[in-house]
Order: C-alpha cells, then sequence, then structure tokens
C-alpha cells in the first residue's frame, strides 16, 4: 500500500453506501430501528484548533462539507468527498486542527486534505467492507490510516499494528481507556452489551439496541464506558452518569464541545438538521441525508 501526493481534483468513482447500524431490539423490549447512527463511533472533529468540537455535517449530495467554528462562529465550506464517501475527519498532520478526509469503500482509499499545508495525500488503506477509524494509535499527535475487518475481527494500522481483536457483528470504538495518549484497541458486542478494550478491561456495560458512544465525561483522561439508548433518548455512562437526553432516530455524538474540559451530551437529529447539546446550545445545522461528523 502506497501515499500518493495528487492535486484535489483526484476524486473519482462511485462508492459503496454508508455503514450503518441495523434494526436491532432496543432496551424495555421495544424494537427500535436505528438507520441514522455510524457503524463506527468517530470523535467529533475540532476544525478551528480551539480544542472544542465543532457542528460540522458532511453532505453526501454534493460531498460538500458544513462547519461553524466553535471559537469565533464563523462557517467554512468544502467540497471534499462524493456519495458513497465515509467522513474520516481528524488531524493526520499534526496541526491540532482537523483536516476534511474521506474514506472510499469502493477503492479502500483515504483522500486528505492538510489543514496545515492544503497539499492532498490520499492513502490505499482497508478493501471493501472495512470500517475507518480515527485514532492516535501510537501517540505521536497525528491520526493514523486504520480500519477494522468485520470477516476477520482484524485491526489493521498502517505502519503500526495488526491486530486481531473482535468478531463478526462488534462495533469497534475509538478512545483512550488508559489515560496513555494512544487510542486502544476496543470494541462493544451488541449480543451481550461488553466492551473489551484489549490489555485494559472487559466491562458489560449496555444492552442490544444501545450505541456506544466513547468520551471522557470526567475529564480524568481517560474515555468512559457510555452508551446512548435510542428507545428511551438515555445516555449510560459507567460510574459517572444517567442522563436522558435525545430521542429515537437521533445521532448521539463523541466530544467536548466546550464549556468545561469534560464530553458533552450531544445529540443530532436527522429528521430537522438539529444540533442539541445538554446545557449548552440548540442549533440548526444541516438537512435530512448529512452525515455528522
Amino acid at each position: 500500500m502506497r501515499r500518493i501526493i495528487r492535486p484535489a481534483t483526484a476524486l473519482a468513482g462511485l462508492l459503496a453506501g454508508l455503514l450503518v447500524i441495523p434494526p436491532v431490539a432496543g432496551a424495555d423490549d421495544a424494537d427500535v430501528a436505528v438507520t441514522a447512527s455510524p457503524a463506527s463511533q468517530k470523535p467529533a472533529a475540532d476544525f478551528d484548533g480551539d480544542g472544542f468540537a465543532d457542528k460540522a455535517v458532511w453532505r453526501p449530495g454534493n460531498g460538500v462539507w458544513y462547519v461553524i467554528r466553535s471559537s469565533n462562529g464563523s462557517v467554512a465550506t468544502r467540497q471534499w468527498g462524493v456519495s458513497g464517501d465515509v467522513p474520516v475527519a481528524a488531524d493526520y498532520d499534526g496541526d491540532h486542527l482537523a483536516d476534511f478526509a474521506v474514506w472510499r469503500p469502493s477503492n479502500g482509499i483515504w483522500y486528505i486534505i492538510q489543514s496545515s499545508t492544503g497539499t492532498v495525500v490520499t492513502q490505499q488503506w482497508g478493501t471493501p467492507g472495512d470500517i475507518p477509524l480515527t485514532g492516535d494509535f501510537n501517540g505521536d499527535g497525528r491520526s493514523d490510516f486504520a480500519v477494522w475487518r468485520p470477516s476477520n475481527g482484524v485491526w489493521y494500522v498502517l505502519g503500526i499494528a495488526t491486530v486481531q481483536w473482535g468478531v463478526a457483528g462488534d462495533v469497534p470504538v475509538s478512545g483512550d481507556f488508559n489515560a496513555d495518549g494512544k487510542t486502544d484497541f476496543t470494541v462493544w458486542r451488541p449480543s451481550d452489551g461488553v466492551w473489551y478494550a484489549r490489555g485494559i478491561a472487559t466491562q458489560q456495560w449496555g444492552i442490544a439496541g444501545d450505541i456506544p458512544v466513547a468520551g471522557d465525561f470526567n475529564a480524568d483522561g481517560r474515555s468512559d464506558f457510555a452508551v446512548w439508548r435510542p428507545s428511551n433518548g438515555v445516555w449510560y455512562v459507567l460510574g459517572i452518569a444517567t442522563q436522558q437526553w435525545g430521542a429515537a432516530g437521533d445521532v448521539p455524538m463523541a466530544g467536548n464541545f466546550g464549556g468545561d474540559p469534560r464530553a458533552d451530551f450531544v445529540v443530532w437529529r436527522p429528521a430537522n438538521g438539529v444540533w442539541y447539546g445538554l446545557n449548552l446550545f440548540t442549533t440548526q445545522w444541516g438537512t435530512p441525508g448529512d452525515i455528522p461528523v
């Protein structure tokens, strides 16, 4: 697999569909269809480097990113990607700003605009059916090229590791669960609600139908075991909080959106494009069909 530097006109081709969590039985014996949530939970991106997640969506219909910068409320738009891509915004160049980035399921190529220089980087890593993850797996301050393969449960992190961890049906989760500054190999198993963090913990937390959302909800430097339940809109954070926030069909967002150093309870509602941040904001940003990033 190779890295290629190209002009921004390199985008081409049609893509496979978005990865979603299929309809499953939710809490309280209710059947809840979850069609708007990604198969992997990627932390919300910080495009302006102020340390807080920004409200941002990517529109598959035109490949445009729409970002409200949390630092000053200004708006940024950028066309990058085509229908079928998976948005994977993260800091790939180490400048503390998220880069506009997509992963293309049809060819396994990552397309990135580096925020530091405007250079376009393309990297083939992954195959159709893989799930791309964002995270810093070696602690060098840059997000790595990483995919998890459902067919064999293997994590492939370019230049860093190939690790078998998980089985088909698991949900890979990006998070630092031991505060060592590195993203850990972690999966959540819908069939029994168990979290498996390699070399760190095995923890039952959640039930079939929940959506895992890794975030640091108590500001101790560690990602917490947290799930959001579509059937009742409740967040369950192990040992920290139980909070009702959101409704069936919402998309829970992992990240610190401002105010304090803790992860916040935030959902994005596909039906009306509104972001709801508990005690923080209610902001209409996006339209049905967009993907929050």
